[in-house]
């Protein structure tokens, strides 16, 4: 039977509920609720392949400062004397944050003070010497003291070695002198012997003189000639003598200041190698007191009390600068690493200031790490919600507009505060959302072993 042909109302009105419903005509609302649901389908599938949507990643992460924080250590191993700071209090710069024992540092100081003292006497002394002058010392210091009568020993002992070669070189020259004049006086007496030898020849030749006489003038003129000798070699001798004497005096004065030379050298050298490490001592002395290197608060302080040994370069105290900008260090998922890239722009929530009555605080990527990072979720198997993948990406995102509404008096931004940011890595249609699920099923589905 044909729905589209009528019983009679009379046969109409003997059938059963079951075949008069089926051959009743289905009302319009029905049909008109049909239509309107395909409509809705078809726009909704159109809208969804035509619309596109901001593709964000999120990533948990905590306000950081742009600079390092200052962390505070001992220079060497120093009982603690006292803590003046606790955590979270703000400091400024040069303030005491801890007072350590000065008892080694202090000790070498005055010893290095002693040895620096000592050094400058004996540079002083020296100098003094080389130039032959007198310095005047101040007898009331030990080491001073000290040098000034070394110096006097030694310029007694130079005086009297200079006197002993000066009487040697005067004893020279007067022998030498001697020897001159008795040089002279004999060459005198030879001229005369000789002219009277010369008389008496002539006397003899003409049978006048005798020859005895001449003899005895030869003789004395021999004799003259030998003792001219003899005091020509004297002479000599005492030329020797003069150059000999001459030269130890040089050669004394020459070793005497090379000594002296030698040792202002070495003494200087010991006054610059002592004050260095006096400057060092010093300021070894000067770092027992651990101050503020700049304005900032007080992050941590390490667990030691009055008393207690600080170990060389044992961080006691991490401070973070005041003033610092901030920024945002988040942990990007491995997921999402291939779309955050430097210069994307970021919204940041602060957990501590909720979004939905603070607001959030704008910015971008300035950088992102080339390399994973391990967390200590790392080999716990997944991490639970919230906690950081057990690997991740660290990016930094700057904070361009840090402007929160309805905060509390005297409340905003501070390093360390829980953060969620957000980076818009792109955008998509609405339909992959339902598409890509398919895919990957479409994919990987119905290949397992």
């Amino acid at each position: 039977m044909l729905p589209s042909r009528r019983r009679p109302a009379v046969v109409s009105d003997f059938q059963p509920d079951a075949l008069a419903v089926e051959e009743r005509a289905p009302p319009r609302v029905a049909r008109a609720t049909l239509y309107a649901v395909a409509a809705l389908l078809a726009t909704g599938v159109a809208w969804s392949c035509l619309s596109e949507i901001d593709e964000v990643a999120s990533a948990r992460g905590r306000l950081v400062t742009t600079v390092p924080n200052i962390v505070v250590q001992p220079l060497e191993t120093a009982a603690i004397r006292s803590i003046a700071v606790a955590v979270g209090q703000s400091v400024k710069a040069g303030e005491t944050l801890a007072v350590l024992d000065p008892t080694f540092s202090e000790a070498d100081v005055q010893q290095l003070t002693a040895r620096l003292a000592a050094a400058e006497a004996l540079v002083a002394r020296l100098e003094a010497e080389f130039d032959e002058r007198e310095v005047a010392f101040d007898m009331a210091r030990p080491e001073q003291a000290l040098e000034a009568r070394l110096a006097r020993q030694r310029k007694a002992l130079r005086e009297s070695r200079l006197r002993g070669l000066d009487e040697e070189l005067a004893r020279a020259e007067s022998s030498l002198n001697r020897n001159r004049r008795e040089e002279a006086v004999l060459l005198a007496r030879l001229d005369g012997l000789r002219e009277i030898e010369g008389m008496r020849t002539t006397l003899l030749e003409q049978q006048i003189g005798s020859k005895l006489n001449l003899l005895q003038t030869r003789d004395a003129r021999l004799d003259v000639e030998a003792s001219l000798v003899r005091t020509r070699g004297a002479q000599v001798e005492a030329r020797h003598d003069l150059a000999k004497a001459t030269a130890q005096r040089q050669a004394f004065l020459d070793e005497t200041g090379r000594t002296v030379l030698e040792a202002l050298a070495e003494a200087r050298e010991k006054r610059t190698v002592a004050a260095e490490e006096l400057r060092k001592a010093t300021l070894r002395r000067q770092l027992v007191t651990l101050t503020a290197p700049a304005d900032g608060i007080v992050l941590d302080v390490a667990q030691r009390g009055a008393g207690s040994v600080a170990k060389q370069a044992e961080p006691l105290f991490t401070l973070v600068p005041a003033g610092s900008p901030l920024e945002a260090e988040v942990m990007i998922h491995p997921r999402d690493i291939g779309h955050v890239a430097a210069g994307q722009t970021a919204r940041v929530k602060l957990d501590a200031f909720p979004f939905q009555k603070h607001g959030t605080v704008t910015g971008h990527v300035r950088t992102v790490s080339r390399d994973a990072f391990p967390s200590d979720a790392e080999g716990r198997g997944n991490p639970g919600p919230g906690q950081p993948p057990a690997l991740f990406y660290r990016a930094r995102i700057s904070l361009d507009d840090t402007a929160l509404r309805a905060l509390p008096s005297g409340a905003g931004l501070i390093p360390g505060m829980a953060v969620q940011g957000e980076v818009q890595v792109g955008q998509k249609r609405v339909i992959a959302y339902f598409l890509y699920p398919l895919m990957q099923v479409a994919d990987e589905g119905i290949r397992e072993p």
